[in-house]
Order: structure tokens, then C-alpha cells, then sequence
């Protein structure tokens, strides 16, 4: 335990350094972030024009689902599946194989200290400046256990969701254009940008199994209240199914990746 707790100071420094060098990548994300936002509320806005509500939602509630989803968004991200790529690539991933600490485990230490920077250095000032710009204003929320459960799962479903990608680095190294595809999938399907009710029925009824929407529709509907008494225990149902899933392939997927190390440049 001491080992483990002493890893994650080391690599929470590492990561709070690394931001410290990299000032320009770091105002930039800001700045695309907020550019983000500002299209979005603007969309939404027009949309409502001459419209009260629309699917039971209103206006101030739709802006504060807009900023809450980048919030979460930034909370839950992780750069687990291009650090393991990078690793493979440059040959490091046979040294960290030999380390005491387990690899998976080393993985997800680092993740937590990437997710502590974050919360430091993003979603506190992301969550101040949403009260304070008024956005939240009039905004029909529900905060419950359920909610904060339900972003837990939504966590640990992309840790493990980044993993399992990750090991997929150890068969086709050059992984870039399955992640493209993927992310395109989730930009529509996960409802970090458009929410899912939003879709036509056939297409809404496919979305609400599928693994993306676990990671941002189910706790920002359940915050708004879209999602509301016995359907969040189904909704919070598949959040955990997916979880177990990429658990159990991520556990598969590694225990054949370690015999099959191939090392290009080192």
C-alpha cells in the first residue's frame, strides 16, 4: 500500500509539472473548450426561439446541461490509451512490464493522478465559472446520490473503456484510425452533445444499450431530471453492466497481451 500511495504522489507531481511546461497546449484546450461552449449555447438558443420547452426541457435547463456535460466531459476524460500506445511504440512498455507494480495497476495510478490535476486545474474553476456567469440560473436540477453514482460509474466505465483500447496496441500497434472511428461513434451516441431524447425513437432505443451513452446520458439526464425514479435504477443497471464487461475484456485482453510484448525502436 505504501508503494502504491507513493507512485500516485509521484505521478500527480509529474502530471501538475507537465501541465506547467506545456502552458501554450494548456491555454489553448481552454480556449477550444470555451469556444465549445459558446457554439453550443448559441445553437441551443436558436433552437428555442418562439419555444417554451422542447421534450419537457427548457431553455435555461438545456444551457446548464450544455456546460455540466463539458465539465464531466473533463472530469471523466483520460490519456490512457495513447500513453500505452506511445509505450509500445518507443519500447518503454518492457521496462514498466518489470517494475513490482503491477502494469494495469501503475496504468490506473496514473489515471487517477491525471484525473487529480484535472479536477485542480479545469473542473473547480469550469464549476465556478458556470455559478458565476449565471448559467445555472433558473435551471431545473435534481442533485442526488444517484447522480453522483452514476458519474462514478461513467469513470470507471472509461478507465476501463481506455484500457481495453489500450491493449489493443499490443496487436495492431497503430491503433489511431479504430479510435477515430470510435470517437465518432461516441460524439453522436454518448449525448455529451446532443442529448439522446433528442434522437428518433428507433435510434434512441439502439443509443440507450450501447456503452456511450453510460459515460454522459445517464448522469446529466438523471441530473436534470429526464431520467427519473424506477428508470434510474435501469439506467444505473447498464452503467454497471458495461463496467463489468470492459472489466472482464480489459483482464482477457491483458493477460494475452503480456506474452505477446513486441518492441519497435528499443
Amino acid at each position: 500500500m505504501k508503494t502504491l500511495c507513493k507512485y500516485l504522489f509521484v505521478s500527480s507531481k509529474v502530471e501538475l509539472q507537465g501541465q506547467m511546461v506545456f502552458r501554450t497546449n494548456f491555454f489553448v484546450g481552454i480556449l477550444m473548450i470555451f469556444l465549445r461552449v459558446f457554439m453550443l449555447l448559441a445553437l441551443w438558443n436558436a433552437l428555442y426561439i418562439g419555444k417554451d420547452l422542447v421534450n419537457g426541457i427548457d431553455l435555461p435547463t438545456m444551457r446548464f446541461y450544455t456546460v455540466v456535460s463539458v465539465v464531466v466531459e473533463v472530469f471523466i476524460s483520460s490519456n490512457i490509451e495513447k500513453n500505452i500506445g506511445e509505450k509500445i511504440k518507443n519500447g518503454d512498455i518492457s521496462v514498466l512490464m518489470t517494475r513490482p507494480i503491477s502494469y494495469p495497476i501503475a496504468v490506473s495510478l496514473d489515471q487517477l493522478a491525471f484525473t487529480f490535476q484535472n479536477i485542480v486545474i479545469r473542473v473547480l474553476p469550469y464549476t465556478l465559472i458556470l455559478f458565476l456567469s449565471g448559467i445555472a440560473f433558473g435551471a431545473q436540477v435534481q442533485v442526488s446520490f444517484s447522480f453522483f453514482l452514476s458519474i462514478f460509474l461513467s469513470y470507471l466505465l472509461m478507465m476501463f473503456y481506455q484500457l481495453f483500447f489500450g491493449f489493443i496496441s499490443f496487436w495492431t500497434l497503430e491503433i489511431s484510425g479504430i479510435l477515430e472511428a470510435r470517437d465518432a461513434a461516441m460524439l453522436v451516441f454518448s449525448g455529451s452533445m446532443i442529448p439522446l431524447w433528442f434522437f428518433p425513437d428507433w435510434l434512441f432505443a439502439i443509443a440507450r444499450f450501447l456503452p456511450f451513452q453510460a459515460l454522459f446520458n445517464t448522469p446529466l439526464s438523471i441530473l436534470i431530471g429526464k431520467i427519473s425514479g424506477q428508470d434510474i435504477g435501469f439506467y444505473l443497471l447498464v452503467q454497471v453492466g458495461w463496467v463489468l464487461i470492459f472489466f472482464i475484456l480489459t483482464v482477457l485482453f491483458w493477460k494475452k497481451a503480456k506474452r505477446r510484448v513486441i518492441v519497435n525502436g528499443g
